[in-house]
């Protein structure tokens, strides 16, 4: 996970991280002789790291399809530090039809210039907006009926399947106005009772999914709009147990998008009045480790002000939030003065506090690190993401990249001490080697580009040309192994007197 035009070393993953420690910060031991601890300044500066945040709105509909504008794209990431896009697809008229390849074709373009600004999609697909309130709440609504929806994801799966390093969520979609699952002609018993939802047509919901997540990469998510919805299509109430997050089950693959955020008591159906604490505190558990967002629909004072927004954006673990409606809300945070908050926290905001480093290493010898970050933001990262520490020599030439096996998305809010031990490649040649932290995309498309890495809350520490994050320490390889001691016949770094 190198810059661009760099010649790097790659060191395999059975090289890296060969132990891996997690501990409170309160229990950091003192730091070892040969050892330095450094201390990082926190930034509070916006910032545009990817899969999180603000997000704008854009829209493609089959029967009037427009490509996406790139300069619009890139201006949403640099002017506005946005790095998430609604995209919605609206397969108006396709009810009953196949998707033409003119607009598969299209998909895929719009997809690319998503990728070339920068940014991710919160992806969602639907068959009709007609607002149902204006027509008395009476079907027909106008969505597909489920042997269509099948279809069209089959003809959507490689499209989606080759761009699923530019999705962060995918939203189910498909069923209902909107695609919100509730006004719906095909998955009711009766249309006109859109809330009485039987299990037979519980299971013909469940497939939807079930085909979308296996489109999808594993790891990644679909998210529902109803905490209901959810539990009865995994089949459980009970929260995900931490041992099975970013498993391979459905509860472990599908979050919640509440497109009614602090509308009323219930946020307008997101959670059920006769659930609701229930409810509520299963989706404060569940979202720990699955991605919450979605949008406000209506200005509801003082539920809709400040001092509950910032309550329930912590509570619920909020990633992302559409920056354009409800513009009454949107501008009551502002006039409260909770918007700068808002911005800073939404999704993750790691920082680094202190880090242990050695200040003399070895080729073919282990190199331990250990890191005390906190996480400002309101939940951790909501996709896997490599973490590296990458050495790059002060005489100049390649950098190599030791992978250590961390996983960010259990930095949840507050601090935590992580340890990694990693392996010097024997053949590094010795000398003096800056230390740097890179967090990347996983995808390979993106991994060299900096606009999807992870920038640390630190002040003075990112490069935006290669995406690094300065640890502001030069580590010593020494020209002949250090005699070794050993664990388990594992090689440890020795401490140095």
């Amino acid at each position: 996970m190198c810059p661009m035009n760099q010649r790097c070393v790659r060191v395999l993953a059975v090289w890296a991280a060969l132990l891996i420690l997690v501990v409170p910060a309160s229990a950091h031991a003192p730091t070892p002789r040969g050892v330095r601890r450094v201390t990082y300044a926190a930034s509070a500066a916006p910032l545009a790291n990817p899969e999180r945040g603000w997000y704008r709105y854009i829209e493609t509909r089959a029967s009037a399809p427009a490509p996406y504008d790139l300069a619009t794209l890139t201006a949403y990431r640099t002017a506005e530090q946005v790095t998430l896009l609604y995209c919605i697809v609206y397969l108006d008229g396709l009810t009953d039809t196949a998707i033409p390849t003119s607009l598969l074709q299209h998909l895929a373009a719009n997809f690319a210039t998503v990728r070339q600004a920068g940014l991710k999609c919160i992806l969602r697909f639907a068959y009709t907006d007609d607002d149902p309130t204006l027509t008395g709440e009476r079907p027909p609504f106008g969505d597909a009926p489920p042997a269509t929806v099948a279809a069209h994801l089959a003809q959507l799966a490689p499209i989606i399947a080759a761009n699923a390093d530019v999705i962060a969520v995918w939203q189910a979609g498909f069923i209902g106005t909107w695609g919100e699952w509730y006004y719906t002609d095909h998955f009711v018993d009766d249309p006109a009772s859109p809330d009485v939802v039987s299990d037979a047509m519980v299971a013909l919901r469940r497939q939807v999914v079930d085909d979308e997540l296996a489109i999808l990469p594993a790891g990644m998510h679909v998210a529902l709009r109803y905490v209901a919805a959810r539990q009865r299509l995994v089949g459980s109430a009970a929260p995900l147990a931490d041992a099975a997050a970013f498993g391979a089950t459905r509860q472990a693959r599908i979050g919640i998008h509440n497109d009614c955020f602090l509308a009323d008591a219930t946020d307008q159906g997101t959670f059920d009045d006769v659930a609701l604490a229930a409810e509520r505190a299963y989706l404060a558990a569940e979202s720990r480790y699955t991605p919450m967002g979605g949008e406000s629909c209506a200005a509801n004072p003082p539920r809709s002000a400040c001092a509950t927004a910032l309550a329930e954006l912590e509570q619920f673990h909020w990633t992302y939030l559409n920056a354009e409606y409800h513009p009454d809300v949107l501008a009551g945070w502002q006039a409260g003065g909770c918007m700068p908050a808002i911005t800073r926290r939404l999704g993750y905001r790691l920082r680094l506090v202190t880090a242990d480093l050695p200040s003399v290493a070895a080729p073919g010898m282990a190199l331990e690190v250990r890191l005390t970050l906190a996480n400002d933001g309101y939940a951790a990262p909501i996709n896997l993401r490599p973490v590296y520490l990458i050495l790059r020599p002060q005489a100049g030439g390649a950098v190599t990249a030791l992978p250590l096996r961390l996983e960010p998305r259990t930095w949840l809010p507050g601090s935590q001490t992580v340890a990694a031990r990693v392996v010097v490649p024997a053949l590094l040649a010795a000398g003096d080697y800056e230390l740097l932290l890179h967090l990347p995309d996983p995808a390979a498309a993106l991994a060299n580009r900096p606009e999807y890495a992870i920038q640390l809350a630190n002040a003075a520490i990112w490069e935006t040309d290669t995406g690094y994050n300065r640890l502001n320490h030069v580590v010593t390889l020494a020209a002949v192994p250090l005699a070794p001691a050993t664990s388990h016949g594992i090689p440890l770094l020795r401490t140095l007197r």
